[in-house]
């Protein structure tokens, strides 16, 4: 009875926070929750507002801006390899000046030049040096032009260099707001989500739990059931030995090598065999919510209460799940087992988003639900610390 009553509360938690009606306080609340998460179902499913062809053209968009951006990049690099080119050519062209002037002796006046040409010892020598002074001067006084001409080549260069970068910057912008666009409008492009199927099933799971504590009444008010979760002053890491693979924030997808995709978690992996590593809570807690998903593979949910601050850490690709919901767990319970190598599509499996044995840990503001907890993410790394490379304890 007591688990049922501290999974009571841990739903009623849950409602607080549910996308459609944050201040479900009753059991026709959740109703109308499930009425509108079925007429968006419905309302998607009529509509097809991600259509196949949608997806196409928006995914074709982000590939050309980013080739552009690429090719702003290339030309950026082929500038400054043309300017240094040009630096090299101007040290080169200054030096032959300086050979040429320190052969005639200009700056020292008529002496040298008049005493090379009248060593002429015929009159053909004689208007030989002279033609070899005039060219001499001729090809200096061209040297010398051609000098100022390369820099200001060089510089002209160096502005429209400036005015890549503006451009480039630009191009990131129109990228970052087509990024934006397409993963309001395609779940595919955001790591770990969730349909509207599971979160209608979740629903429904919230209102059969309520009906069972005997919530029979639209009116009946959901506040009769509850426990506190447990208080805690701070986070551990949730396994004993291992490193951080991959940062919290926009990345290139890893399971195509292309594209921006933003990772709502971090990676955590040990060294091989990964797989089957034990998988702690970060804190004490309460499991809220598990499940399978095509993308996450098994997936815990737990509550927590740090210093009065309510947070929720999800944990995904597990190999396996050792606890249940309700579930009250400390930092010394293992929740699970690292998975994501036999558990991938790669290796036969059946999670779609791993490639390699890791945990993917995700941490969230408040107490949310599977259907809402990327509207309040943080980055894990803000609350625990993994340092730059391999660590040995799960406290820091």
């Amino acid at each position: 009875m007591k688990k049922k009553i501290i999974f009571g509360f841990i739903f009623l938690i849950t409602l607080t926070i549910l996308p459609i009606n944050t201040k479900a306080t009753t059991l026709g609340d959740l109703y109308d929750d499930l009425y509108e998460l079925e007429q968006q179902k419905e309302e998607k499913d009529n509509e097809k507002q991600i259509s196949e062809a949608e997806y196409n053209k928006t995914n074709g968009e982000i590939i050309q801006i980013e080739e552009n951006v690429s090719n702003l990049n290339a030309r950026i690099q082929e500038a400054t390899e043309k300017i240094k080119e040009l630096e090299e050519e101007i040290q080169k062209k200054d030096e032959e000046t300086k050979k040429i002037l320190v052969f005639l002796q200009l700056t020292s006046g008529e002496k040298s030049y008049l005493e090379y040409i009248f060593k002429a010892k015929t009159f053909t020598d004689f208007i030989h040096r002279v033609s070899v002074v005039e060219q001499l001067s001729k090809y200096n006084t061209n040297l010398i032009k051609e000098m100022n001409e390369l820099i200001k080549q060089n510089n002209e260069l160096k502005e429209q260099l400036k005015e890549d970068i503006k451009k480039e910057e630009a191009e990131r912008e129109v990228l970052k707001e087509k990024l934006s666009t397409i993963r309001s409008k395609l779940n595919e492009l955001d790591e770990h989500t969730t349909t509207i199927e599971e979160d209608i099933e979740t629903q429904k799971s919230l209102i059969a739990f309520y009906e069972d504590m005997g919530c029979t009444n639209k009116s009946d008010n959901l506040s009769t059931c509850g426990e506190a979760v447990p208080s805690a002053t701070g986070f551990l890491r949730p396994i004993t030995k291992g490193i951080l693979t991959s940062n919290y924030g926009y990345r290139i997808n890893p399971l195509t090598g292309y594209g921006t995709s933003f990772h709502s978690g971090v990676d955590l992996s040990d060294s091989s065999p990964a797989e089957g590593k034990d998988i702690y809570s970060v804190a004490p807690g309460i499991v809220s919510t598990i499940q399978r998903w095509g993308c996450g593979g098994n997936v815990v949910f737990i509550y927590h209460n740090i210093n009065g601050t309510k947070y929720t850490s999800v944990y995904m690709h597990l190999l396996d799940v050792q606890v249940s919901a309700g579930d009250v767990v400390t930092a010394n319970t293992i929740i699970g087992h690292m998975g994501g190598y036999s558990t991938s599509t790669a290796h036969g499996g059946y999670d779609s988003c791993t490639t390699g044995a890791h945990l993917h840990l995700t941490i969230s503001w408040g107490h949310v639900t599977a259907a809402s907890y990327r509207s309040s993410l943080i980055d894990p790394s803000s609350v625990i610390y993994f340092p730059g490379g391999w660590f040995y304890s799960r406290s820091w």
